[in-house]
């Protein structure tokens, strides 16, 4: 089901256990730097005394985007940045595309029963952080649509049994002529 959309201008976001939000100064202490400099192959970083997935901001498939955050009832968590004419028609096919040669991106330890998802860009916590929203369930959004017309968009927190998921990732993948998408997958572990 669909629970939440986040707006990236290209920029990544981290997936960590909320308890560990406040260890992350994106914009003070400029630790956005070290997520720009990461390469595709690098999914995980040390936050605090723990670490985070590093997801989202594909901009192959589009430079300035939503990222929709779907969760399973097996508390499988999948963000998917998509392109094409039929926006929901390729969401969906990206939610069922199979995830065999996905890429492992390691795990992701939260142990709070909290996952905050929100931009490497800000704050965890504090003046320059981003509200989180808690994810709940909601209608696919028929259209990619246009940029939010205010300031930072919120990021999403999650409410989890889980202690700890699985990454996969998969970057650009064409579907077929301009339908095509970029998946981030939380696998319960």
């Amino acid at each position: 089901m669909h629970v939440g959309r986040l707006w990236t201008n290209g920029e990544p976001f981290l997936a960590v256990d909320a308890t560990l939000r406040n260890a992350w100064q994106g914009f003070s202490n400029d630790q956005f730097s070290q997520v720009v400099g990461l390469g595709p192959q690098d999914t995980i970083i040390t936050v605090g005394s723990g670490r985070a997935a590093v997801v989202g901001a594909d901009g192959v498939v589009r430079d300035d985007s939503w990222m929709e955050v779907f969760e399973a009832a097996s508390g499988l968590v999948a963000i998917v940045q998509a392109s094409g004419p039929d926006y929901p028609d390729v969401l969906a096919r990206a939610l069922e595309y199979p995830d065999v040669d996905d890429e492992d991106g390691g795990t992701l330890n939260v142990s709070s029963g909290e996952l905050a998802i929100f931009t490497a860009a800000a704050d965890g916590a504090g003046p320059y952080s981003m509200p989180l929203l808690a994810a709940r369930p909601g209608i696919v959004p028929p259209v990619h649509g246009p940029p939010p017309s205010h300031g930072l968009d919120p990021g999403l927190l999650f409410l989890s049994a889980r202690t700890a998921y699985k990454l996969k990732v998969r970057l650009y993948t064409e579907l077929d002529e301009g339908n095509c998408f970029a998946r981030w997958l939380l696998i319960p572990a």
